[in-house]
């Protein structure tokens, strides 16, 4: 009764079109959510859009996954975007869960043993007031019973978007380390992150966990992909 009032106030948008959103629908309207441009990466787990960004990678990767294509003229960016920047990280979970739904279904999550988010390095987190990758594994822990980590950490760094990727990763090669005993007892280590366009964050970081534990397992789960060039 009580979110019935609430929605009349202060109703749900759809994140894409800003339509209000009818009952039965959460996080995007139905006609955004049947052309939301998925990637199907859980086809091929082993081998696919994502898995070759990480062909610069020093380190050994299982499986990964992508729930949809980013473009940043697209209007699904703006999913991004409200969950990054506009205090709206739940929008991350939600979609998240989703997708963990179907990747469960698939086997994804069999043989993996915890949960670690892609962090961000403390200013960021200050001024943005969480880590929306740290929401997209909430998302996933709701829907599989596998732990989130504290396996990482990110040192100050600035933004990386005016880089080339081999910028780019020589960069993020300097960021990511792995926390002392952060990794004890874990096998098999599911790292997520929110979208990923070159690759360089996560080989930085999937690097850094290799170096620190090489008996670990590795597989990258992230929220959206920009297509291969």
């Amino acid at each position: 009764m009580i979110e019935g009032l609430l929605s009349l106030v202060y109703p749900q948008v759809c994140g894409v079109c800003g339509r209000v959103l009818v009952e039965g629908e959460e996080v995007m309207c139905v006609g955004c959510r049947v052309l939301l441009p998925l990637t199907r990466f859980e086809e091929r787990p082993e081998w696919n859009g994502l898995t070759e960004k990480l062909m610069t990678l020093r380190a050994p990767v299982e499986r990964t996954a992508a729930y949809f294509y980013y473009q940043r003229q697209s209007p699904y960016s703006h999913l991004i975007h409200r969950m990054k920047y506009n205090h709206l990280p739940n929008i991350g979970r939600k979609l998240m869960r989703e997708y963990a739904r179907t990747l469960s279904e698939r086997g994804f999550f069999e043989g993996i043993d915890a949960v670690a988010p892609v962090p961000l390095s403390l200013t960021k987190h200050v001024m943005r007031g969480y880590n929306q990758s740290y929401y997209l594994a909430r998302g996933v822990s709701d829907e599989v019973p596998i732990p989130i980590i504290d396996a990482l950490k990110a040192g100050r760094h600035g933004t990386q978007t005016r880089l080339g990727a081999s910028e780019r990763l020589a960069n993020a090669r300097g960021i990511y380390s792995a926390r002392p005993g952060g990794l004890e007892g874990v096998r098999h280590l599911l790292l997520i992150d929110d979208i990923v366009t070159t690759g360089a964050t996560l080989c930085a970081c999937l690097e850094a966990i290799h170096q620190a534990a090489p008996d670990v397992k590795l597989s990258v789960l992230a929220l959206a992909s920009t297509r291969l060039q």
